[in-house]
């Protein structure tokens, strides 16, 4: 013989009668104000929300990535702009017994810019 656990009990309304049992008690209406969503439609809701939620964040973040961007860009454009400076040193130098000091600052400084920059270019990933 084999024994079975019992998991859970519900009442049992016995009626000698035979007649229906009572009616099950109708939501009140709503009230001036007052708003009523079936299952589905409150899903939706929540579906709804969270997919525009996700949208506006992924927007926001495209910006500031934007923005950083072209900071860096900026950034890397003067690097650029030093560099083709230096070739016009270094072209009147050739002419003019060159100032190496003022060259390898120059080299210096904007080795350090693209680098820096190049970093900056992969910091958000």
């Amino acid at each position: 013989m084999t024994q079975r656990a019992v998991k859970s009990v519900q009442p049992f309304e016995f009626r000698s009668d035979f007649t229906l049992p009572p009616a099950q008690e109708q939501p009140a209406a709503p009230t001036e104000g007052q708003l009523t969503l079936t299952g589905p439609e409150l899903a939706h809701l929540l579906s709804q929300a969270r997919s525009e939620g996700l949208a506006e964040a992924a927007r926001l973040e495209s910006i500031q990535s934007d923005e950083r961007l072209q900071a860096v860009t900026l950034k890397l454009n003067d690097a650029l702009a030093d560099l083709v400076a230096l070739a016009g040193h270094l072209e009147a130098g050739a002419y003019e017994g060159l100032d190496i000091m003022a060259s390898l600052d120059l080299i210096n400084a904007t080795a350090q810019r693209i680098i820096d920059g190049q970093g900056d270019l992969f910091a958000g990933r």
